[in-house]
């Protein structure tokens, strides 16, 4: 009959007097499921897995292995026989091989019968636990001798040699190397889906979660504040709320998988405003960092034509910043180029970035010109020096226009440090920027 371990209502606290660090908290973890616990520190998610593992006696509620009850039910060796932990703690002083601590896994199953050692069977568990945890070439050596990471990979084969229903990780790859941590998060799913086993892992980095597990569970405050598929949990509205912190959350190109990444922070109190408006012209990825800048510096920005999907798109999206949207892999249509002239018609300045032009998006380079030529300074950055071939996929057309805008003054400007210093100082020349 498969395992389910079920937390009901449980309240857990570090003493009578103490305020709970986990409230009215239900959870059920049934075979063949692998869920990712994640949440701010002081969340309580280590105790949660002290709660489930029979460490950590809730104060009220009750946690629940099928119909037993973990705490009143069931012995500490009866638990250990179903339940494997591998704590977040790799802190060991006693100088046993690394055979030896995977061997106490085992102890649970072993008779009681103090002169009762390992079989031959106990013997190949701990083998290829080893081989499993991939620290088999580690056996002989004094686990006091090896790397936070190689120890946690330890007490890891160590639990596999537990042959437990039920494993409960706290943060599992917290000393690992990328490479470990994947192989970690692999075979803790494989254990789930393949070998039907319960699995529960606490982990702090919130795409190692999206990645791997099947379903999340976030805490805030000793509380489930969103549980469900990776999707339904890791939106910006959520770790906003939860983490304080805007984040950027896209599907992973290859898996679909949720992918999370910070935004830059501003100050708390902005410079004061300019008044200046400022009009970018980009694509591909080439002015999401300006964009971020001039919004930091006080300005007030717009964007030209972009392609939904593009990064610059998405900053501008992020940032609250108006952009003229074109469908993805479309030519820009004469209305997303009209929507673009209107966002930059009271503009005081434009910047173009060294974006590369093709027949897709060629009309934001003749937009530039015809900002230039309707009086407004331009800045294309990029610099005297820089070669514009490289950027130009439309058989010398872009180069003719890139041409003519220098020729008719467009201030040509190295770095976006420059940019920002030729909108801040109104040095609208035909200079290169320093």
């Amino acid at each position: 009959m498969p395992t389910c371990l079920t937390a009901k209502q449980i309240l857990v606290r570090y003493g009578p007097d103490a305020p709970p660090v986990l409230s009215e908290f239900s959870l059920g973890l049934c075979a063949g499921e692998f869920i990712g616990v994640i949440g701010p520190n002081g969340s309580g998610k280590s105790t949660l897995v002290r709660a489930l593992s029979r460490t950590l006696r809730p104060s009220a509620g009750s946690v629940l292995i099928d119909e037993a009850d973990l705490y009143a039910d069931l012995k500490a060796r009866d638990a250990a026989q179903q339940i494997g932990v591998v704590p977040q703690d790799t802190l060991v002083t006693l100088d046993f091989t690394v055979r030896e601590v995977v061997r106490m896994g085992r102890a649970p199953h072993l008779p009681r019968s103090p002169f009762a050692g390992e079989t031959r069977e106990d013997e190949q568990i701990v083998t290829v636990s080893l081989i499993t945890a991939g620290v088999a070439e580690f056996a002989d050596r004094a686990i006091t001798t090896l790397s936070g990471g190689e120890r946690q990979r330890v007490l890891f084969a160590r639990a596999l040699a537990q042959q437990p229903d039920v494993l409960l990780l706290d943060e599992p790859t917290a000393h690992l190397d990328l490479r470990h941590q994947s192989e970690l998060l692999i075979l803790a799913g494989e254990l789930a889906r393949g070998a039907g086993k319960a699995v529960l892992a606490v982990l702090h980095d919130l795409n190692l979660a999206a990645a791997h597990c099947d379903k999340l569970v976030l805490l805030c405050g000793g509380h489930i504040a969103a549980q469900g598929t990776p999707a339904e949990v890791l939106t910006g509205e959520i770790l906003l709320r939860v983490y304080g912190v805007r984040v950027w959350v896209r599907p992973h190109p290859v898996t679909g998988r949720p992918l999370v990444l910070p935004l830059p922070e501003f100050s708390a109190v902005l410079p004061e405003k300019t008044g200046r408006h400022v009009h970018v012209i980009c694509g591909d990825g080439t002015g999401a960092g300006l964009l971020v800048a001039l919004q930091q510096a006080g300005h007030l920005v717009t964007a030209g034509a972009l392609h939904d999907g593009d990064m610059d798109a998405e900053a501008a999206r992020v940032l609250g910043i108006p952009w003229a949207r074109e469908a993805s892999f479309s030519p820009l249509s004469a209305a997303v180029l009209k929507e673009a002239d209107q966002l930059s018609a009271t503009c005081d300045a434009a910047l173009l970035t060294e974006v590369p032009f093709g027949s897709a998006n060629l009309a934001n380079l003749a937009a530039a010109l015809t900002l230039l030529q309707a009086g407004k300074p331009v800045g294309c950055l990029g610099g005297r020096h820089s070669d514009f071939s490289g950027r130009d996929f439309t058989g010398g057309e872009a180069g003719h226009l890139w041409g003519q805008l220098i020729a008719e003054g467009a201030t040509l400007l190295d770095s976006q440090s420059a940019a920002l210093e030729w909108i801040l100082t109104h040095n609208y020349g035909n200079c290169v920027g320093t």
